[in-house]
């Protein structure tokens, strides 16, 4: 399946830093998360054999990173790793951030499980979750927009 990015800057290379390390977020619609006049939009080829869905995610190493990280213990890291519950049900200081933060580490759960892709539910829907450091040419850019 081909699935969507959009990005206000054109990629060139990916970097693993900030909130979101070196995933990028994509849908299988087209939607715009920038204020920027512009957006390039790019699509990734992924098979389904290649995602796994967030609530079968799973890794001692990744949740008791979210429990320390968040002042939360494992059973509670866990159920943010597999989506069953969010930093904002919690009611968790800065959630937003914090929920993003655990999409990140859906998307290296994933790839240490062996996948390219974790599918989850965000604000926009469902959401694909790809770590794409080194994989810049897997990127087809398709259009540049405004």
């Amino acid at each position: 399946m081909n699935v969507i990015h959009t990005s206000p800057a054109k990629i060139e290379k990916i970097r693993s830093y900030g909130l979101f390390a070196d995933c990028l977020f994509f849908s299988n619609n087209e939607y715009v998360m920038t204020a920027a006049e512009g957006y390039y939009v790019y699509a990734l080829e992924i098979q389904d054999d290649e995602i796994i869905e967030d609530y079968e995610l799973y890794d001692d190493e990744i949740i008791a990173e979210i429990a320390d990280n968040l002042g939360v213990d494992n059973d509670i890291a866990e159920s943010l790793l597999d989506g069953s519950q969010s930093a904002n049900d919690l009611m968790l200081e800065d959630a937003g951030e914090a929920d993003w933060w655990i999409q990140s580490k859906q998307g290296e759960c994933a790839k240490k499980m062996g996948y390219k892709a974790c599918q989850s539910t965000d604000e926009q829907g469902t959401v694909y979750i790809v770590p794409m450091m080194g994989r810049e040419s897997d990127l087809k850019l398709i259009s540049k927009r405004g």
